[in-house]
């Protein structure tokens, strides 16, 4: 499936000690720290997967200058289906990664020191993809039908069945590894995958495609959220750097909602040739990306924060598939005080732009 840490959980951060060698940075920073950096400090942002159009926040506070602006050399770490993102900032290599909601707490519940202090989405993307007219508009009308998982996902798509009144066996599984292909050759009614990479991948495959979210349905967590260490968050310094980093890319984020034509061109330009990206498809990403940055959360506080009926969800959806006990307002997991204390030292910040977000 396209990317393969669909609703996939950490590696086992806690053995600190084990980083994997095959995280490589992807070190696009390099320009911006050649020129008068002496005084920046370096710092690591750990990516949970590899460089595609989903980071394009990141790779444009970068060229937009304002990670140097912040006074920080940021080295921008890919993950991928053989990199322990959680390892990598439970040993204090990373000083922020990507992760998914379930990550921290699910490695918390174990022990760990981890705590969420923003979300780049507001809501997940993970849906139910099918072709235009299939008539498969919510999860009930899957019944009868045959439904492409990744290995997985089996037990996602058990829970989300479950909570909805699916009769799963009316629903024929396939184990899958491409969505668009096994779609398009018909090997399957319906897949599960991202809703902003679909489009853009089956209309290169001539199919015209419709879905529905996970979350529309009361099923899922934040896909990306800013995880940090919480002995991190109690070091004076760290916590600088911390807010400084958290700063600058929500500063590219902003950008990237607005100009996602030419965050997925950038993104083409930094990887496309290594990776294999087309224009067409990062700046479909980059365009279908948009609206999961707004909720009624983002448009009262501003980017990042996390509450209301996404954060519920979320807690619910976690609770409900990993079996630890986040409390439903997130205390003990999500700590919003670093995105306070930005408020504070400039209100104006954060507020993404009329027209962007409906009400």
């Amino acid at each position: 499936m396209n990317r393969k840490r669909l609703w996939g959980t950490a590696l086992g951060a806690l053995a600190a000690g084990s980083l994997l060698a095959a995280c490589s940075s992807s070190s696009s920073s390099s320009t911006a720290s050649t020129a008068g950096s002496t005084a920046a400090t370096a710092v690591n942002l750990q990516l949970n997967w590899t460089t595609d159009a989903t980071w394009a926040g990141s790779y444009e506070a970068e060229a937009q200058g304002y990670y140097k602006a912040a006074g920080l050399n940021v080295d921008i770490e890919t993950g991928g289906p053989n990199v322990d993102y959680m390892a990598q900032l439970s040993a204090g290599h990373a000083l922020i990664a990507f992760a998914g909601f379930n990550d921290p707490a699910t490695l918390n519940a174990k022990g760990g020191d981890f705590r969420v202090i923003a979300t780049m989405y507001q809501r997940s993307p993970i849906g139910i993809i099918s072709k235009k007219g299939s008539g498969i508009t919510d999860p009930k009308s899957l019944e009868g039908k045959t439904l492409g998982l990744a290995s997985s996902s089996l037990l996602n798509w058990q829970q989300f069945a479950k909570i909805n009144g699916v009769d799963t066996s009316k629903v024929k599984i396939v184990n899958i590894e491409d969505g668009p292909s096994a779609l398009g050759s018909g090997q399957v009614d319906a897949y599960m995958g991202y809703v902003t990479e679909a489009p853009s991948l089956l209309e290169a495959k001539g199919i015209a495609s419709q879905s529905f979210l996970l979350q529309s349905f009361g099923f899922g967590y934040f896909v990306d959220v800013y995880a940090v260490r919480e002995s991190d968050l109690q070091n004076a310094a760290k916590r600088a750097l911390i807010e400084k980093l958290l700063k600058a890319d929500l500063q590219g984020q902003l950008y990237a909602v607005e100009h996602p034509t030419a965050a997925g061109d950038l993104t083409v330009k930094l990887y496309g040739k290594s990776l294999g990206l087309t224009t067409a498809t990062q700046v479909s990403n980059a365009t279908e990306a948009v609206p999961f940055y707004c909720s009624a959360t983002t448009e009262a506080k501003g980017i990042g924060y996390m509450g209301g009926d996404e954060l519920k969800v979320a807690v619910n959806t976690v609770n409900l598939i990993s079996g630890v006990k986040v409390p439903a307002s997130g205390a003990g997991l999500v700590d919003m005080s670093v995105l306070n204390d930005i408020d504070k030292q400039d209100p104006s910040f954060g507020k993404i732009p009329a027209g962007i977000c409906s009400s």
